[in-house]
Formats: C-alpha cells, sequence, structure tokens
C-alpha cells in the first residue's frame, strides 16, 4: 500500500471511531438555513504559532472561528448562522475539499 493509501486509511478509522467522533464534534445545532449537524468551533487566535500572533493583533480578525462538521453530516450555507456563546456565529466561507478525509472545512465570523 503506498504512503497516501495508509494515510488515507488512518483517516478513515478515526472518522469511523464514534468515541473519537464525539470529542472532536461535540457541538450539535440546527444552523439558520435549516441544517442540523454535529461540529466543532476552534479560535485560531488561541492556537500557538506566528498565524495566531498575527492574528491577536488584528481586532477584526479575532472574530474568526474554524467551523469543523461532523463528516456524515450536511455543511451548513455559506450565511449559514447559530447562536454560539450568546453570539451569532455566522459562515463566511468554505474550504475545498481535503485531499485525505474529503471534508471541507468552514471559516466563520463571531458577531458581538
Amino acid at each position: 500500500m503506498s504512503l497516501l493509501g495508509k494515510i488515507r486509511a488512518a483517516v478513515t478509522s478515526v472518522q469511523e471511531n464514534p468515541d473519537l467522533n464525539e470529542v472532536r464534534f461535540r457541538h450539535a445545532g440546527t444552523w439558520s438555513d435549516g441544517t442540523t449537524c454535529r461540529f466543532s468551533v476552534q479560535d485560531p487566535a488561541k492556537v500557538q504559532g506566528a498565524f495566531s500572533a498575527t492574528l491577536r493583533q488584528q481586532p477584526d480578525a479575532l472574530a474568526l472561528r474554524i467551523i469543523r462538521v461532523y463528516p456524515d453530516d450536511t455543511l451548513p450555507g455559506v450565511g449559514a448562522s447559530i447562536d454560539w456563546l450568546g453570539y451569532p456565529l455566522i459562515v463566511v466561507a468554505m474550504s475545498d475539499p481535503s485531499d485525505f478525509t474529503g471534508t471541507r472545512v468552514l471559516t466563520g465570523r463571531l458577531e458581538r
């Protein structure tokens, strides 16, 4: 098996593990476009590294959030929103599908 095949098999193994997915996608809700899905939200400014340091220096960038949706669930569309910690979280962009997982990452903006 090629290295790429091994990586894809490992990713599939993680994606199919219900215990890991319960931790990875620990939130669920219905978005304004009617989409119901399990998801996770990450604040990129809280991650260590040069990118997050740059984000922390730009007030507009502090509202950015990375949204990952459970692989078998339907993605909310661009413009869809959900209440997140008492504020609207709005999907503003969607990545291309990953070569390894086939999943997309959403970029969100937290309105405060």
